[in-house]
């Protein structure tokens, strides 16, 4: 830092700090100390200078040092920052604060760099101290990081950073690539409220995935959006996020003490969505099977509702890029309208969450409490041409999960090595599902138009008394069928011009999505 002979004491209200810097005070090479409601900023010192300040009662305190800024502290994000580094937790920490360094950067500004440091007692940092607790906030290493990077069309690359840990904050924006257009700055500042709704919620206690604005970015402005975030929880474990988008694919992956998930979905592949409606219909029957298998499984509630979350966000308002498709680029093998009744109008997609295993019954360890769900949709487009083609849609879900339950409702089950504590249920969770959709065309003639599904459950029940193994049953459940719905696709191709042969087939093909959604349960598809 370049010192200054003199030193300037400002003394500032909230209501005076704004997004620019009043004349004749640099952005940088300063440091400065500040305290709500009233500030005191000292311009130009190679070291911190210790000042008395008053408190939020309006008592005079001296007993900590005053916190020491990196640059001046007269913009908006500086103001914000100060406010939240009253408390440690990440919630109140980055509160506001993504969203301010976003509609900072809109405005215009170029590179953003600002770090605030607390010292922990009342003697300030010296110089060297200062400079390696700003550098450790600035790195990975920091306790809590995120990270947000926007690529745009025109091949400009703007990135975010912002940590937290027990003794500061920091932030860092900088746009790589030449200035923002007007349009990419506005496009800019409309996410900010989307990326501080990220924020929040995986910040909130119980973590929730709030990404849906993330992925409806202007795809005419930016190519991709990238999220990465490691925050260190009260218990000093960690929950990390890596979050990506773009116009050919979407995925998230989660791990923290609950378990972890994954998602991807691949939006390649236009012509095998449906419309709104018909995408609604199989993300809410996924949803319900989702549900499902938790309830099955005794799976964690709050990792599950964020699965669900994910689930959604990903697999909801696709980016529809297909009325800017040429006739030339129209995959010959696409799927027609008719064709898609019997597809679910989802993209293809692969999802899983595990939940962490624990061991909750000292005299068994090995009986561990387990929850693992899959689910996938793949689909393949063959042949030669719009008149020789065939289309294969494949979905499947599998289910393993293992935990204890007591031996009759209403009772807590508490146990220990002690054998009086020793009387519960031990379930073990076994589940696969599976649809298979063909159709296909020979000559321009439909030659098959099929849905074959398939459901298994097993459940394996180990009954103990005073930790005896009294009984051990096990009871599978299995069905499959089907069913042609070739007739139903020919009257399509050929239809009936009459009013009542019209209703008719409308409502035929209406129905024909329900009969190829997977079904995991096996009495539901059997009757």
């Amino acid at each position: 830092m370049t010192g200054i002979s003199s030193i300037s004491v400002l003394t500032l209200n909230p209501s005076q700090v704004t997004g620019n810097l009043p004349a004749g005070v640099q952005p940088a090479n300063a440091t400065a100390a500040v305290s709500s409601p009233a500030s005191s900023v000292m311009i130009g010192q190679n070291t911190v200078v210790e000042i008395n300040t008053y408190n939020a009662r309006g008592a005079l305190s001296d007993a900590a040092a005053a916190p020491a800024w990196e640059n001046s502290p007269l913009d908006r994000i500086s103001f914000t920052m100060g406010g939240n580094l009253a408390s440690r937790s990440n919630a109140n920490r980055f509160a506001g604060l993504g969203a301010a360094l976003l509609a900072q950067l809109a405005e215009g500004k170029k590179d953003i760099s600002q770090s605030v440091i607390q010292a922990p007692g009342s003697k300030p940092l010296n110089a060297t101290e200062l400079s390696a607790a700003q550098s450790q906030l600035h790195s990975r290493n920091a306790d809590s990081t995120i990270s947000l990077t926007l690529k745009t069309a025109s091949g400009k690359t703007v990135t975010l950073s912002l940590a937290n840990q027990d003794n500061g904050l920091a932030v860092q924006a900088h746009v790589d690539g030449g200035k923002l257009s007007d349009e990419e700055s506005a496009a800019l500042a409309k996410m900010a409220g989307g990326f501080q709704s990220a924020l929040d919620g995986l910040t909130a206690e119980p973590p929730q995935l709030k990404l849906a604005a993330l992925t409806q970015f202007d795809s005419k402005v930016f190519s991709s959006v990238d999220l990465s975030t490691k925050l260190k929880l009260e218990d000093n474990r960690t929950q990390t996020l890596s979050f990506h988008a773009d116009g050919q694919q979407r995925s998230v992956r989660m791990n923290g003490p609950a378990g972890d998930l994954q998602l991807s979905v691949d939006l390649k592949s236009q012509a095998i969505r449906g419309n709104a409606n018909q995408q609604q219909k199989a993300l809410q029957s996924y949803l319900k099977q989702i549900d499902a298998a938790t309830s099955r499984g005794n799976g964690d509630r709050q990792l599950m509702s964020m699965f669900k979350d994910a689930f959604s966000t990903l697999n909801s308002n696709y980016p529809d890029t297909r009325a800017a498709t040429t006739p030339a680029t129209v995959d010959p093998l696409a799927p027609s309208n008719i064709d898609r009744n019997l597809l679910t109008g989802l993209a293809d997609f692969s999802a899983s969450v595990k939940q962490t295993a624990q061991a909750s019954n000292p005299m068994r360890p090995g009986e561990r409490d387990t929850f693992a769900y899959d689910v996938s949709q793949s689909t393949r487009l063959k042949g030669r041409d719009p008149f020789n083609r065939a289309i294969e849609q494949d979905q499947q879900s599998h289910l393993s999960a293992s935990y204890h339950q007591p031996l009759y409702p209403g009772q807590k089950l508490k146990l220990t090595s002690a054998a009086e504590s020793q009387n519960y249920l031990f379930y073990q969770i076994d589940d696969h599902a599976s649809s298979h959709t063909t159709i296909s065309y020979d000559k321009g003639e439909l030659t098959n138009a099929s849905v074959t599904q398939s459901a298994s459950q097993s459940t394996r029940i180990s009954r103990y008394v005073m930790g005896r193994l009294l009984e051990q049953t096990v009871t599978p459940l299995n069905s499959s069928r089907t069913r042609s719905f070739r007739d139903v696709l020919e009257h399509a191709l050929h239809p009936d011009n009459t009013p009542t042969g019209a209703a008719q087939l409308k409502q035929a093909l209406a129905e024909l999505q329900d009969k190829a959604l997977l079904q995991a349960d096996p009495a539901k598809l059997k009757g």
